[in-house]
């Protein structure tokens, strides 16, 4: 087969995975793009990409690749989507797909029909226990049949007044920009959760909020690698220019799996019973997920857990990307389960988690591209699926339905 070519639009920690992946597999990187130009030359040479451009563009014109990588943050992935469907390119994309339910619809819907492969990378999913946590529930059967989940992790972020240090502003303060913990933390639960129990989610309602108000600009934070650990004196905040926080830190909410495709489940079916209370009756079978950015009832790890419940016990993975201890809880007894050395030794070893994951993906996206066995990776059906979830959490007006 042909050496496959690509370009990657954007130059923070994702562009970095992404190039790094497409080397593993052989797949030549000829360009890297981003707005500043000391920032893409910087991340270009350090990767061994001989184009730096600050013309996106301008890059895959010239190159018309094979493969596209989209790592900028959301509010500026539309245009380079068109530009790459149009080029005829395969397409990975980062999360979110989109900003907003309607803009990810209209992204999947320019590709859907072209036969190009498209890729969603909410990369979580292949962790070695979640491969073996769908193990137990769909293939051992290990606590029967499954009733309901419960998951809860910690994810608290405050600048309160009483505080001696605040978190800077980031691109993740921003819904404008794609940031936000559903945008960039429910992506990678509700592809966890799905391949773990096989199922697909039918429908969503919760509720979000604003934990940060405003935050100190400090220019020098671009990667996101270097914001996480970086926490500023309220004295030198105090010199800084600050600007406004929308993007929500918390949420709560629910989610119902359903046993086969939302379009084969879904009527309407949504019965009033006074001006205040509805019975939802369109799925008896679906099974009801409750979510929360902190450990919840019965979780006491302080760093959560998700909790499966079936008509024999209960699995229990300790965690919220990484699920370890995982127990399997029946009567009064416990039991701890290893993940076998088969589902560890599966995923790629070139760096660190994260790094993996993104091989992992690319690994499979790959073998699509050259009609070669692959296991099933997220697709931009799934990040258009999720932004109708994350839409109607944060417009908290009820139960919708995620369609597709």
């Amino acid at each position: 087969m042909k050496k496959l070519k690509a370009v990657v639009v954007g130059a923070g920690w994702s562009a970095e995975g992404h190039t790094k992946a497409f080397q593993h597999y052989g797949v030549e990187v000829l360009a890297i793009c981003a707005r500043k130009p000391d920032i893409v030359q910087k991340v270009a040479s350090g990767l061994g990409v001989s184009e730096a451009s600050t013309d996106w563009r301008k890059s895959l014109l010239k190159h018309k690749p094979d493969i596209v990588a989209v790592t900028t943050p959301a509010i500026l992935r539309t245009e380079v989507i068109e530009l790459a469907v149009e080029l005829g390119c395969h397409i990975i994309s980062e999360k979110p797909l989109a900003l907003t339910a309607t803009e990810a619809g209209h992204i999947y819907s320019l590709i859907k029909d072209t036969g190009l492969k498209h890729a969603f990378a909410a990369t979580h999913l292949y962790d070695p226990s979640v491969a073996y946590i769908r193990e137990l529930l769909t293939q051992q059967h290990v606590i029967g049949e499954l009733t309901a989940v419960d998951i809860g992790y910690s994810r608290r972020i405050r600048n309160t007044p009483s505080s001696n240090t605040v978190k800077p502003w980031n691109w993740m303060s921003s819904l404008a920009h794609g940031g936000g913990a559903l945008n960039n933390g429910l992506t990678h639960r509700l592809g966890m959760l799905e391949r773990m129990t096989g199922m697909k989610i039918v429908s969503a309602v919760g509720e979000a909020k604003t934990a940060i108000r405003k935050a100190p600009v400090v220019p020098e934070i671009r990667d996101f690698r270097v914001w996480r650990s970086r926490e500023i004196t309220t004295e030198a905040a105090a010199k800084l220019e600050w600007r406004v926080c929308d993007a929500e830190w918390d949420y709560s909410a629910f989610f119902k799996l359903g046993s086969s495709e939302p379009s084969d489940l879904w009527t309407e079916n949504i019965v009033p019973l006074s001006n205040n209370i509805i019975v939802d009756i369109f799925d008896p079978d679906s099974i009801l997920v409750t979510m929360r950015t902190h450990p919840g009832v019965p979780t006491h790890s302080p760093k959560g857990g998700w909790y499966f419940y079936g008509t024999h016990g209960t699995l229990v993975g300790s965690g919220g990307h990484i699920l370890s201890p995982i127990t399997k809880h029946v009567g009064e007894g416990s039991e701890e389960l290893s993940v076998p050395q088969t589902l560890t030794d599966d995923l790629p070893r070139i760096g660190d988690d994260i790094q993996n994951k993104w091989v992992a993906l690319v690994r499979d996206f790959l073998a699509d591209i050259e009609d070669r066995p692959h296991e099933p990776y997220l697709t931009f059906q799934d990040g258009w699926r999720y932004q109708i979830a994350i839409d109607a959490i944060r417009a908290s007006t009820g139960w919708t339905q995620i369609l597709g």
